[in-house]
């Protein structure tokens, strides 16, 4: 019983609004299949929920944890409890925290559907969705597994795009940026304009034309805010694109894009 929880790109990602203390969002996500984690479960017998492979994320703390809950106190299913008496949950962990390729949320939503499919629990995708909601703005994506999606609100509202994905050179630099700070330290300094109309413009556009004419540095809003913390993606900002909140850049490897 195991799962792939591939990574996510931003091909662009725009703060359209406020709501409370989260912010409103429309992105390009595309599923980045070559980096993936992995999620098993293994038989046993265990007096808790265990989950092995991230020993550095305390059990109340990880994701996988959250989502456990979630799950158990939406459907109130005993199966739920039961099953994981006799099983623990192994991750290989292959994408980084602190990347921006949402490796957390994928992994939450990897274990979310191989629970529902193990213990015959009967969830649709939307159920799913709306309890992985509570736990990471990424993991509906995850959820409906599209291989690209404009993604909207806070991240519940999910539309799959018919995009064009040239081939993708990802950089994954051994900076880690969290994305609390960076949100904080946008909506501190960078928040005096918000670029609707850009947003819903580039939701229009597929990912191949973003990547071949628009600026990184417009494309993402987050790319500021980053930089601002760590420096060190301040040189990339011209030709790079950024995912998410950092640290992973990226830029197209299509060889038309040169001509463009």
């Amino acid at each position: 019983m195991h799962a792939k929880a591939p990574a996510k790109l931003n091909i662009f990602l725009k703060i359209t609004g406020f709501r409370g203390s989260y912010h409103e969002i429309v992105s390009r996500f595309i599923r980045y299949e070559v980096l993936y984690d992995e999620i098993a479960f293994v038989p046993g017998r265990y007096e808790r929920f265990e989950i092995e492979g991230t020993p550095e994320i305390p059990r109340e703390k990880n994701i996988i944890y959250k989502a456990f809950c979630a799950l158990n106190a939406a459907t109130g299913n005993p199966k739920i409890i039961d099953f994981f008496f006799s099983h623990k949950v192994h991750v290989t962990k292959r994408i980084p925290q602190g990347a921006g390729l949402g490796g957390g949320s994928s992994d939450a939503a990897a274990f979310l559907k191989l629970a529902n499919e193990h213990i015959g629990l009967g969830l649709s995708p939307k159920e799913l969705a709306a309890i992985g909601a509570q736990i990471g703005a990424d993991v509906p994506f995850f959820i409906y597994g599209f291989e690209a999606a404009n993604v909207r609100g806070i991240g519940e509202i999910i539309e799959p795009f018919a995009d064009d994905i040239p081939p993708i050179e990802p950089k994954l630099l051994p900076i880690h940026c969290d994305t609390a700070a960076v949100y904080a330290n946008w909506r501190k300094k960078f928040a005096d304009t918000l670029h609707i109309g850009l947003a819903e413009h580039l939701a229009q556009m597929t990912s191949r034309r973003i990547l071949s004419t628009i600026a990184p540095y417009e494309a993402n809003d987050l790319y500021a805010s980053a930089a601002d913390l760590c420096p060190e993606l301040k040189k990339y900002q011209e030709s790079w694109f950024l995912s998410g909140s950092g640290s992973t850049i990226f830029r197209s490897r299509d060889e038309s894009d040169s001509h463009q």
